[in-house]
């Protein structure tokens, strides 16, 4: 049954790029990224390497779009950090000399190519993400098929969280067990993800997503309507048991609100407002009348589990965001210990018995850590320096956004917030940041930033065209 799916998803994509339809081949690509999970937990022995299936996905994609532009283009990419482009080669050959690093210590391909795929992911959904940033129309269709496909897999999660008994409800392996306090202890629902880290991330990006879009439409009742979704998605998140993903969405909505005060039109920073408080009303009249028979008695373990996250946030960031970063500079040397040393699979390799092995688990926790340990001090400086400028350019952009219309302002800007909120995340809790699907939604939000001069530009020659149309003299 997986391997006629995987046939049928394979050969769907085949014949879609063969046609040179890249575009519908990206929205199957976050089918594939969606359907990887269920695939790989009804395959017997339950194969990691299927996590990479949607990185093959988009690649093959990005081929077929680098063929058709003839090129990478990174000039028009990245006009606003010239600089940046002398940075690319580099980067390509420190990842080629630490894919070298790693295959020669544990002389493991696979893990090799897990390390090489969680660097060159980011980078090719930054690509993927400045082209379909420059369609807005198909960045649109990406992100509405993405909470779609949020949506059936939600149900799947409560379905897990009411105890329906299906192996595809399950989580990979043996499973986490959550202690929530004294004498409660259950495994947090994943439903069709692979775990519930997983499924805790994806319900919070999708309830992010569903805000960048209730305010990219000018139709109060749709603003609405997938507003109550994203309260939706983030009660979900609760029942995985992992409180991140509710502080996930908390920050994601201060820097989006920092960022819509700032930059959005006063008209909508009203509408904001209004519409918040309209979804909120509506959403806990619901749960006031449906939420215990939907959720049962023991929700109240989740939430009260839920408020104990600011608690541990700092005393977490402080461990592992910066602790685990100090230790890996301490113990990688000055170029490493290679790409894919600090994945699970590498922490394997190098064995729990021994003192680095231990280490190096702990260290790989942290994103900060996770980098300095693979690429030694040295590559996590190139790194950072790209990131930097990065950041730089996007920054650059913001003034332009009032030269665009104020729905796709305001979709941009939850785009941008939403790849934001996730940078302490990341450096505090690196786990899920290693699935590719979770790197290339992410990058692919931030790189369509990176297409706001080309949008302003493209709106000043259609205004152009129209202006010359209504003054040309009408002919004979």
């Amino acid at each position: 049954m997986t391997t006629l799916l995987l046939l049928l998803l394979a050969s769907g994509l085949v014949v879609l790029l063969l046609d040179g339809n890249w575009r519908d081949g990206l929205v199957l690509s976050v089918l594939v990224g969606f359907l990887q999970d269920p695939i790989r937990k009804l395959t017997p022995g339950q194969p990691s390497l299927y996590v990479g299936l949607v990185l093959i996905a988009v690649a093959c994609c990005a081929l077929v779009l680098m063929d058709q532009r003839r090129g990478i283009d990174l000039e028009a990419m990245l006009w606003g950090v010239p600089r940046l482009r002398r940075w690319v080669p580099l980067y390509v050959g420190l990842i080629v000399l630490q894919a070298l690093n790693g295959l020669l210590r544990f002389h493991e391909p696979v893990l090799t190519l897990i390390g090489v795929g969680f660097y060159l992911a980011p980078a090719l959904g930054l690509w993927l993400g400045f082209q379909v940033g420059c369609d807005q129309r198909l960045l649109r269709r990406l992100v509405q098929f993405y909470l779609l496909v949020s949506v059936l897999y939600g149900i799947s999660v409560w379905l897990s969280y009411s105890g329906f008994d299906y192996a595809v409800l399950k989580e990979v392996g043996p499973g986490i067990l959550i202690h929530f306090r004294r004498g409660f202890s259950v495994q947090g629902a994943s439903g069709l993800w692979r775990s519930s880290e997983v499924a805790a991330w994806h319900l919070s990006a999708a309830a992010c997503l569903a805000i960048s879009l209730a305010f990219a439409s000018e139709k109060p009742s749709t603003s609405s309507g997938l507003t109550v979704l994203a309260l939706v998605f983030t009660l979900l998140t609760l029942l995985t048991g992992r409180r991140k993903a509710l502080v996930l969405v908390v920050v994601f909505a201060l820097i989006y609100g920092l960022l819509f005060r700032r930059y959005a039109s006063p008209l909508w920073r009203d509408r904001l407002f209004t519409t918040i408080f309209a979804a909120a009303g509506v959403s806990y009249a619901t749960y006031s009348l449906f939420g215990g028979q939907v959720l049962g008695n023991q929700f109240s373990e989740y939430l009260n589990r839920a408020n104990s996250a600011s608690g541990d946030l700092l005393v977490r960031f402080n461990e592992l965001g910066i602790g685990a970063s100090i230790k890996a500079f301490e113990m990688s040397g000055l170029i490493g210990f290679g790409a894919g040393a600090a994945s699970q699979t590498g922490v394997l390799a190098f064995g729990q018995s021994q003192i680095v092995g231990k280490h190096l688990g702990w260290v790989s926790e942290g994103g900060g850590g996770k980098i300095i340990a693979e690429l030694g001090p040295v590559g996590a400086l190139m790194i950072l320096a790209a990131i930097f400028l990065l950041l730089q350019a996007m920054r650059s952009y913001l003034p332009l956004l009032r030269y665009l219309p104020a729905t796709t302002a305001n979709f941009m800007i939850g785009l941008l917030a939403f790849g934001l909120a996730n940078t302490p995340f990341f450096l505090a809790a690196s786990g899920v940041y290693g699935d590719p699907f979770v790197l290339l939604l992410l990058s692919l939000c931030l790189g369509s930033f990176l297409a706001i001069p080309i949008l302003v530009a493209q709106g000043r020659r259609r205004l152009a065209s129209e202006e010359l149309r209504q003054s040309a003299p009408l002919l004979p």
